[in-house]
């Protein structure tokens, strides 16, 4: 039987506005926001989302790293890095993206909202 991906799994970047990353370099429990920035500072992530956008805060002295990601939806999520993976952060945003996504589509269809139909 073939598999049937109906709900594929949307990227971590997808439907973000904005990430405000702020950690420590060389501190223990960075790696989640080293992986991030490094991903976010690739050009090809910059062609694939032109409208996101980012910033981040090197800092100088022990605090925890944090992430804060801004959804199109205008949803705001904030995340410790020393306590989550990337992985993590994909499956607590996974929702509000998919929320996102489904009002892209709705924006953009062709067919006549049921409203407007009767």
């Amino acid at each position: 039987m073939p598999r049937y991906d109906l709900f594929a799994r949307l990227p971590l970047l997808s439907y973000v506005d904005r990430i405000h990353i702020r950690y420590k370099p060389g501190l223990r429990n960075s790696e989640t926001c080293r992986q991030l920035l490094l991903s976010l500072l690739r050009a090809e992530t910059a062609r694939k989302y032109p409208s996101l956008s980012y910033t981040y805060e090197l800092l100088s002295y022990d605090e925890r790293p944090e992430i804060t990601i801004t959804l199109a939806s205008k949803v705001s999520h904030r995340f410790y890095a020393d306590e989550c993976s990337l992985e993590d952060i994909q499956r607590a945003i996974d929702c509000d993206q998919y929320k996102a996504h489904l009002t892209y589509l709705r924006d953009r269809s062709l067919e006549v909202p049921r409203e407007e139909a009767d």
